[in-house]
Order: structure tokens, then C-alpha cells, then sequence
């Protein structure tokens, strides 16, 4: 699937998450609901032994989570943005990290037990190249559990940028698209093992909207940034819009879930 040349680079995405990562991290609530969700459905699968990689890893908040479940099992954080790694490595959260390319991971065929990818397929260029990918790097039978922002996520402000005539900023597919992806990757998908994540997070005003999906990579462009007069009508017109109560909002919704390898 190609992206339409508008939306960001992940080049420069992951150069706007490595300038703000520890700020990130304050504003993460959304995410961290996400980060516990995964790690649930990944414990059970974890055994004494095994190499495991949290593609798209951040500074390893997933990591952290998992590496008390199993002493001897491996955990890889793959990101490829540098100063999250590091953050998770000074913070002794993983053991292992690897700054690479979700689109084209540095890892052999059949060479994982496990795998993971959190709230970072949508910034691949190329998603059904890298679920692909990460198919392959598991072994048959191996899982893959993830979390991807689907249609209708920060339609708040997808709304707002449609309006003033500015490109889309990120990937969201629907969640019967992605179902099918993860089909034709090679995964064997059953509508049990899915469920469905809505949050709905309200702030003090529209700025602040865009300073926490800045802070996540989600307000880099792929081309000029808004010049002032810009901004201050994005954000007057959010407020007009959907404030209620004094707050305005921003909806999230994900499709979180797990997979295993078809054994073909």
C-alpha cells in the first residue's frame, strides 16, 4: 500500500520523537493504557526461554513491563529513532536494543518466538511490507501481538486540517483493512483475538491537543509547518467546535490484538 506523499517521512517522525521522548513520556496516558493491554495478553505467552522484539519500541515502556515475567527470555527494542533506545537502556529497561527499520528489520527469517508492535504501523511507509516482514522473523506458530490507531482516531483534528485544506498527517486504515493485512502477511486471524480500544481524552484547550500529538511525532508534516495565523485559526476553530464543559477533546481509538504465524 502506498502512502500518499503528504503525510510524513518516517525519517521525520523519528526525528521529532527522539527531540521530545522524555516530554512524551508525561503525556503518555493514552499509550500507557495500550502498553498494559499488550503486556497482558503477552505474559501468558512467555516462556523460560526465547528471543522476542518490540518493533517500533519508543523508549521501551514495553519492555519494561515483560522483562520480570521471564528471566531467561530475550527482549529485543527495535526503534528507529536513536534517543528512545538510549532512554531505555540507561533506564535498564531492556536489555537489548537495535536501531532499525521497521520496513526492512534486521533480523533473520524465523529467527523469533515472539513479536510486538505498538501504535507504530501507521508511521511505516510501507505496512503491508512490514507486517510481512515481521511475519517472516517469527517462527511458524509464533505470536504477534499489536496495537494500530484505526479510522477515526484524532478525527478532531483530521477534521479541523480537512477544513483548512492541509494534508492528512497519518496513516489510518479501518479495522477490517488492517484484519486483512495481517491476512495476507501470513497470520492466522481470529475475531475473538481482537479488541476493540476507545479513550476519549479531554484537554484544557487546543494547544494543548497539539503540543501532546507533537510530542509523539503525530503533528509532523511532510511538508511546510503552519506559519502562525495558521495555527491560531486551527486552534480557534477546534475550540468552536468541540469544546464543551471548558475542555476540548481528542478521540484514540486502536484495534489491539494477537496473532500467530500460519504454519504454511
Amino acid at each position: 500500500m502506498d502512502l500518499p506523499s503528504t503525510r510524513p517521512s518516517k525519517g521525520r517522525i523519528a526525528a521529532r520523537f527522539s527531540r521530545t521522548v522524555e516530554a512524551y513520556e508525561s503525556v503518555a496516558d493514552v499509550q500507557l493504557e495500550i502498553v498494559e493491554r499488550v503486556a497482558e495478553l503477552m505474559r501468558g505467552d512467555m516462556g523460560e526461554k526465547g528471543l522476542w522484539c518490540d518493533f517500533g519500541s519508543g523508549s521501551g515502556m514495553l519492555a519494561e513491563r515483560l522483562l520480570a515475567v521471564s528471566a531467561g527470555a530475550r527482549f529485543v527494542c527495535l526503534d528507529l529513532a536513536f534517543a528512545p533506545l538510549r532512554r531505555a537502556l540507561e533506564s535498564r529497561r531492556a536489555g537489548m536494543a537495535v536501531c532499525g527499520d521497521i520496513d526492512f528489520p534486521p533480523i533473520r527469517p524465523g529467527a523469533l518466538d515472539g513479536a510486538s508492535a505498538l501504535s507504530v504501523l501507521q508511521w511505516a511507509e510501507r505496512p503491508q511490507e512490514a507486517l510481512c516482514g515481521i511475519a517472516q522473523a517469527l517462527k511458524p506458530g509464533g505470536h504477534f501481538c499489536f496495537a494500530v490507531y484505526v479510522d477515526g482516531s484524532f478525527a478532531e483534528l483530521i477534521e479541523m486540517r480537512s477544513r483548512m485544506g492541509l494534508p492528512e498527517v497519518v496513516w489510518l486504515p479501518t479495522v477490517s483493512e488492517f484484519l486483512m493485512m495481517l491476512d495476507r502477511a501470513g497470520f492466522k486471524v481470529a475475531v475473538e483475538d481482537i479488541e476493540h480500544f476507545e479513550k476519549v481524552r479531554k484537554f484544557p484547550d487546543a494547544l494543548s491537543v497539539l503540543g501532546c500529538l507533537s510530542r509523539a511525532g503525530v503533528t509532523a508534516t511532510g511538508g511546510r509547518l503552519l506559519n502562525r495565523s495558521e495555527l491560531d485559526k486551527l486552534c480557534r476553530d477546534y475550540t468552536l467546535t468541540f469544546s464543551k464543559g471548558g475542555t476540548v477533546p481528542l478521540t484514540y481509538r486502536a484495534v489491539i490484538g494477537k496473532v500467530i504465524v500460519r504454519a504454511e
